[in-house]
């Protein structure tokens, strides 16, 4: 079903409702006042008859009971009748045909009290007034509401076509409305769907017509940037991941083919070499797959999040470099900080600074850990200030340290993991004259 059929639709059944109480009020509160008039009159009726069949010699202004009844159900006319406790008629005007008796007439005869009742007789809406006149005797004082019945039919009448033309008006109104309200989503679509058509992320939407029409516009470019900037990114991790391969790849062929070549004169000492330079290569490789596995997989925003202590997870961190450093001296100096967060991103990017430091600085490394912020200091030659932004570039590496392990991704991970986690990382000068990289994370 179409936005504009369901607008329809609702602009439709909202016009029932409001018909349907808008017409069940207006019925109730016509039929309430019509019906209280005829009930004041029985009340009127009952009093005057009551007391000229009590007071037959002077009641009633000189008439008789039942005087002014001028006919059996002709309005206005009242018809007025007694009856005692056993539910019989026992006193009529001259020449009238009684009326039934309600149904509590005996009863209210007997104990007291008075009814209203509505019945009909020879195809007559009659409303009846019973009440007691004095022990064993009730007077029962009725007339037609015919009139009434047929004004409240011609009522219902009108309200019902009153509701189905409000229906069928709202349905066109609502049509109406709705093509001229889907008008700015249709060129919204159309742009999105050529966009995706061409696979152009670059496209942009016009950000026109009304509010809200804007703000649509507005989050759907916002969403084809961040697709496009997504798209570059990926891009140029492809471009600059094949261009860094290429070299470990092409030393690992040469060796490969060297060691394979049937008529080389190698000797063993030079093919057990070889077999170690193969073996670090390969795992140059295999690191530098991993790392931009990494950093792939970082690019994404932290989904799993979980209360942690950043001073645990710093002691991890140095407990696991001691054992795989032992002649490094690794210190930590730690205070409580508790952290919501990915543990296992903020470990590694913490884990990734310590091993910089011990590869590319120098012993002593000192982590220091405080609510919201990391350090880690070593005792290397620094970075000159100049070149400390560009360290976190994919593939960057430092001046001097080309010819040590490492793939040059391990910065762009930690601030790719920190900057998910709504924090920042700096570079900056150590006390003892090295590299100090501090973490700044939200308080949460």
């Amino acid at each position: 079903m179409s936005l504009r059929t369901r607008i329809a639709l609702a602009a439709a059944i909202a016009v029932i409702v409001a018909f349907g109480v808008g017409g069940f009020v207006t019925y109730q509160a016509a039929q309430r006042s019509l019906y209280g008039e005829v009930d004041a009159s029985l009340r009127a009726a009952a009093l005057r008859e009551g007391h000229a069949a009590l007071n037959p010699d002077g009641g009633n202004a000189g008439r008789g009971f039942g005087g002014n009844a001028n006919g059996r159900f002709g309005a206005p006319g009242i018809f007025t009748e007694l009856i005692n406790g056993k539910g019989e008629i026992v006193r009529l005007p001259r020449d009238e045909t009684p009326l039934p008796p309600s149904k509590n007439a005996a009863a209210i005869a007997s104990s007291g009290g008075s009814e209203y009742q509505t019945f009909s007789v020879d195809n007559s809406m009659i409303r009846s007034l019973t009440v007691n006149l004095e022990p064993d005797l009730a007077l029962q004082v009725a007339r037609s509401v015919d009139e009434i019945e047929t004004s409240l039919d011609r009522l219902r009448s009108l309200l019902l076509i009153a509701g189905i033309g409000g229906v069928i008006f709202a349905i066109i109104l609502g049509a109406l409305v709705a093509e001229r309200g889907l008008v700015p989503l249709r060129r919204l679509a159309k742009n999105v769907e050529g966009a995706a058509r061409d696979r152009d992320l670059s496209h942009r939407v016009p950000e026109q017509g009304g509010a809200e029409s804007v703000r649509l516009a507005h989050a759907v470019n916002a969403l084809l940037a961040g697709l496009e900037e997504a798209r570059l990114a990926q891009d140029q991790l492809v471009a600059d991941a094949a261009h860094e391969l290429r070299t470990p790849l092409t030393a690992l062929r040469t060796d490969v083919e060297t060691l394979g070549d049937p008529n080389s004169s190698l000797t063993d000492a030079d093919r057990q070499q070889i077999a170690l330079a193969l073996d670090r290569e390969i795992d140059e490789i295999s690191q530098m797959i991993t790392s931009i596995v990494d950093l792939a997989r970082g690019a994404r925003p932290v989904e799993q999040s979980e209360s942690l202590l950043l001073d645990d997870l710093a002691a991890d961190v140095v407990a696991r470099a001691r054992s795989r450093h032992p002649e490094a001296l690794i210190e930590l100096d730690s205070e409580p900080a508790p952290f919501v967060g990915d543990p296992t991103r903020l470990e590694r990017a913490l884990g990734n600074l310590v091993e910089n430091a011990l590869l590319h600085g120098a012993a002593p490394v000192t982590v220091t850990v405080r609510s919201g912020v990391i350090t880690v200091d070593d005792a290397g030659p620094g970075i000159p200030a100049a070149e400390r932004d560009a360290m976190f570039e994919r593939f960057r590496r430092g001046v001097g340290v080309q010819d040590r392990p490492g793939s040059g991704l391990g910065l762009a991970i930690v601030r790719q993991d920190i900057v998910a986690h709504g924090g920042s990382v700096e570079i900056g000068s150590a006390p003892s004259g090295g590299c100090r990289i501090t973490i700044l994370l939200p308080y949460n």
